[in-house]
């Protein structure tokens, strides 16, 4: 079952705590979702997320995510869930770097004080 889904502005919507809102309801309660196209929660509790399409593609592009062969809604939230899935590969201080670091570390604490 696919992690979002674009709001169709008339499904009754099932929150995380339980609670079950009409489209009206879901909409009264995210405004901004009668003007901009929503992304949903995919699963039963579809009000596990609300969040502007647009918005959540930008981010996603910015963090590194491919949607260069992308055409429909589906496509790009497919994007999203795979990249989610498998995020690029941290590129920050390499191991070998840490642990030069700790040893120059240990010889500096090492040395006498200065007098």
């Amino acid at each position: 079952m696919a992690r979002y889904k674009i709001y169709d502005n008339s499904s009754d919507v099932i929150t995380p705590v339980g609670e079950v809102l009409t489209a009206e309801q879901w909409l009264d309660r995210y405004p901004w979702g009668r003007f901009a196209k929503m992304i949903v929660g995919g699963g039963v509790i579809n009000g596990s997320v609300a969040l502007i399409f647009d918005e959540a593609v930008e981010r996603c592009r910015r963090a590194g995510c491919d949607f260069s062969g992308c055409t429909t809604d589906e496509d790009y939230l497919a994007a999203m869930e795979a990249f989610e899935d498998a995020p690029p590969a941290d590129t920050g201080v390499s191991d070998q770097t840490r642990i030069a670091d700790a040893l120059e570390d240990m010889v500096a604490l090492s040395l006498p004080d200065a007098e």
